[in-house]
């Protein structure tokens, strides 16, 4: 590939990921598989799934702020998306919340939240290019939605090694 065609695809965005891959696959990386590792600790530990802040109480409570968090993602990011001034509102206000969520970064809500403003910021395939501080509040988003998924990954596989 020359540099030419690099350039062609970024600037056309054949390079970056679709809104439903990027929101749905941070769903997926840091909520189902957080969800998934907690089920992997009923099925191979002798760990007690019903003590207090146990496997089941992990469970129902990252499906229901996570879900929270994806359906809120949602219900902003899809009507704001036609529309490029709108867009840019709901990048930030996205971004913002995907920040103030972090103190429930263990349901995966911060993940989702940031990468829906990655999409609104312009940094998914068929986004409105945006600038300034809805590009800003995007990319924020976007490294927010990778650290969680880091951290939840490893997080639970450490947890799971030390128990």
């Amino acid at each position: 590939m020359t540099t030419h065609e690099a350039s062609s695809q970024t600037r056309t965005g054949e390079g970056r990921l679709s809104p439903a891959l990027l929101v749905g696959g941070a769903f997926a990386l840091s909520t189902v598989l957080s969800v998934l590792m907690h089920v992997g600790q009923i099925v191979f530990t002798d760990a007690d799934p019903y003590s207090p802040s146990g496997a089941v109480e992990s469970i129902v409570a990252t499906s229901i702020v996570g879900g929270a968090g994806l359906v809120l993602a949602l219900a902003i990011a899809l009507p704001l998306s036609r529309d490029p001034e709108r867009a840019r509102v709901g990048a930030i206000v996205l971004g913002s919340l995907s920040v103030v969520s972090l103190a429930v970064f263990w349901s995966g809500a911060p993940a989702v939240l940031g990468a829906a403003a990655a999409w609104l910021g312009g940094l998914a395939k068929g986004s409105h290019p945006q600038t300034g501080t809805a590009r800003a509040f995007g990319v924020v988003g976007l490294v927010i939605a990778i650290l969680v998924i880091v951290a939840t990954t490893f997080g639970g596989i450490v947890g799971s090694i030390s128990r």
